[in-house]
């Protein structure tokens, strides 16, 4: 993974619900860095949320669906 992948969520966790987003959506990585084994992701398909979620996301949550 890396800057600008598009990738999905694969797993459904509290932390994740919080902020709004759910298994199955996707964003993109809007950091050259992974820290902590984790990827800040812009969530811009977040349909009906006031702002699009930018949250750390754990790498093992996640599977890259376009690379960029």
């Amino acid at each position: 993974m890396k800057e600008y992948d598009r990738v999905m969520l694969v797993v459904e966790k509290e932390k994740y619900l919080k902020e709004g987003v759910h298994k199955g959506m996707d964003g993109w990585i809007c950091d050259p860095r992974n820290i902590d084994g984790q990827w800040l992701v812009c969530f811009d398909k977040a349909n009906g949320l006031p702002e699009y979620p930018i949250i750390p996301v754990l790498e093992k949550d996640l599977v890259v669906v376009e690379e960029n």
